[in-house]
């Protein structure tokens, strides 16, 4: 075989596998032009576990970076330039050795069928909070700042320990404030309790704008167009189509469920109810997304209801005094009819309501400061917002950044945690974000998009809620569910159909919860606002029974049934007049005095009927006139002392 046969035998081997490996590549990644093949989404984990080691802990496989939240074709067909839409950053954790929760009597099985996706709220706050905090596979310890002025909670870790307050400014005996600067340096940890341990996890920084999530041109500047819930329920399934063609099939064929917190309860409803209603336009099966369940934890679901309850809650735990209560449902009554007729100046917002009625403020104000999050304790730190937490520096390492395939520093000089705006609940009181996520004023509540997926959809609805939240509580979300027009209604307020049953984990209550068909309704003991955190390993329990289909009702609670003809009013629209106060106080007053008197006559009478009787008292008992009859005590009065 001569030099130049074989030269030219290699030349056209060299091309065809060449040839060859761009074929596979191409089908390997079924990606347009805009989109990149999985593996350029692959974490840099060598660099990620030089800093922060913890990292080493996860067994699995992790993706990170931006993926454009708009589908790469339009109308016509014609492709579009990416870079003018919002695109949204993710993390996926993909666990490859099944893990279980350590100390559990009945450990938690790992679901390779799911896929879990979370997504907290804000408006405008990054999931990768949740990833960092809540339940992400790799945690900052309790006891550092962003910990502390957040949640409070008791835990002792690497020898620093944080308190939970016990009065405003004071602190467990013997215990030192915090120093802030030392707890940046907290290193991170492995979280036992990690969703990961049971499902595949995907974080998603949504909508545009968010965390390292660019936002569409269309959405930005003093002319953009309003935006609705129902356009970031687009964004949502462009971006998750675009997400499956870069993963392929595997991720596509596993059930997928939504969970999130906060103002995520506008989000996930809105974002499934997008889903449910494409999956019913599509022309190709395999354009189907696997929509099988949501889980809203502590979700802002309907202002005019929740709104109120959040004064009610303060009065029933002792926050706030009877006038203060009165006078703010008064100014919460005049506010919000301010506001839905005045939605030409400033749109009604449901979630910024309470805020901008200034509610939720003068509820922290009365109480001495209370922890909106858990009324159990107090933020006697409010300056510690200011601080750099952990969770800023760690995405704003340039190595970080780096490793999870995010903008530079250059390209974006810094990574906030939530949209800038006046606390975390008033993102909206910014022009520029008020008009990036604006719902439609005609819809102050999601409540029947919940009812659409419970009846229509048919998937595994779960809203739970700690019992210590007063920014979205237990309380008010029992009153949406209880308002709610669906198909099960009649049967979900009948408490011999539907009871409350206790939730237990290792013998121990771990909350209470009422199910109907595909809706169940868990409010979880001792946790606040965030219950992956503040109650770690019962979150990691109550997940995992629900990926699994299984109730939480364990043992039936004691139910009262309620008259037909009951007349009763609402909590939060509990109110008495000054007439009728005080025609009550008199009314008390008058009876108290006639009472006093009638005794007092009654005494006379008696004092005289004895001493007209005194005589038989000094002879013997076989003397005496009366039958003898055996001694009874007196039982105890239950009425008042007079």
């Amino acid at each position: 075989m001569s030099l130049p046969y074989r030269l030219g035998l290699a030349l056209v081997i060299t091309l065809a596998a060449a040839s060859l490996f761009t074929k596979i590549e191409a089908s390997a990644a079924s990606a347009p032009p805009h989109l990149h093949h999985s593996s350029r989404y692959e974490v840099k984990r060598s660099l990620l576990e030089k800093g922060y080691p913890a990292f080493k802990t996860f067994h699995g496989s992790m993706h990170a970076g931006l993926i454009p939240a708009v589908s790469l074709v339009d109308d016509d067909g014609n492709e579009r330039d990416v870079d003018d839409y919002s695109s949204y950053f993710f993390w996926l954790f993909l666990p490859d050795v099944p893990g279980n929760a350590p100390n559990q009597s009945e450990p938690e099985s790992f679901r390779d069928d799911t896929l879990l996706i979370w997504l907290n709220g804000g408006p405008g706050c990054s999931s990768m909070v949740g990833a960092m905090t809540e339940n992400g596979p790799v945690t900052i310890p309790k006891c550092t700042s962003y910990q502390l002025r957040l949640l409070s909670i008791d835990a002792t870790c690497h020898n620093l320990t944080i308190f939970r307050v016990t009065a405003k400014n004071s602190v467990r005996p013997g215990i030192p404030p915090p120093n802030p600067a030392s707890a940046l340096d907290a290193p991170l940890v492995e979280n036992p309790y990690a969703w990961t341990k049971k499902s595949a996890v995907l974080f998603v920084e949504q909508p545009g704008g968010t965390g390292f999530s660019t936002a569409s041109s269309e959405w930005t500047g003093s002319t953009a167009e309003k935006r609705t819930e129902d356009d970031v329920a687009q964004n949502f399934y462009d971006f998750l189509q675009n997400f499956y063609t870069v993963f392929g099939e595997g991720l596509r064929e596993k059930k997928l469920y939504i969970s999130g917190e906060s103002y995520a309860g506008m989000y996930i409803p809105s974002i499934a109810r997008g889903i449910h209603l494409r999956n019913k336009l599509v022309s190709s099966p395999s354009q189907l997304i696997n929509l099988s369940g949501v889980a809203i934890g502590n979700g802002w679901i309907d202002a005019y209801i929740q709104g109120g309850t959040t004064i009610d809650f303060a009065f029933w735990h002792g926050m706030i005094d009877l006038r203060t209560y009165r006078s703010l449902h008064q100014k919460w009554d005049q506010c919000v009819a301010g506001e839905i007729n005045d939605n030409s100046v400033h749109p009604f917002h449901p979630y910024t309501t309470p805020d901008e009625c200034g509610i939720v403020i003068a509820v922290m104000e009365a109480s001495g400061s209370k922890m909106m999050y858990d009324v159990t304790t107090y933020d006697i730190y409010p300056g510690m917002d200011d601080v750099e937490g952990v969770v800023h520096k760690f995405f704003n390492d340039p190595d970080v950044r780096n490793a999870l395939n995010a903008q530079s520093l250059e390209e974006k000089p810094q990574w906030l945690e939530c949209v800038p705006g006046s606390g975390r609940r008033r993102k909206l009181r910014d022009h520029q974000h008020r008009e990036l996520i604006l719902l439609d004023s005609d819809i102050p509540s999601v409540v029947p998009y919940i009812a659409e997926l419970v009846d229509d959809a048919r998937i595994d609805v779960l809203l739970y809620n700690g019992d210590l939240d007063l920014a979205c509580s237990a309380q008010s979300t029992e009153m949406a569910l209880e308002s709610m027009e669906w198909s099960g209604k009649e049967e979900w307020m009948d408490p011999a159909i539907t009871p409350w049953q206790q939730w237990n984990i290792e013998g121990s209550a771990g909350g209470h919860t009422k199910k109907f068909n595909n809706l169940e309704f868990l409010v979880v003991y001792n946790s606040g606002h965030f219950v992956p955190t503040n109650q770690a390993r019962n979150a990691l329990n109550m997940i995992g029974r629900f990926l699994d289909g299984k109730a939480f009702g364990d043992v039936e609670l004691p139910q009262f049934a309620l008259s037909s003809n009951y007349q009763g009013k609402e909590p939060s629209i509990i109110s008495i007049s000054d007439h009728e106060r005080s025609a009550t106080i008199q009314f008390s007053m008058l009876s108290g005095i006639l009472g006093f008197l009638l005794g007092l006559l009654a005494s006379v009478v008696f004092s005289r009927k004895r001493s007209h009787h005194g005589h038989y008292h000094n002879q013997s008992s076989t003397d005496s006139p009366f039958p003898k009859t055996e001694t009874t005590p007196l039982k105890h009065s239950t009425g008042p002392a007079v």
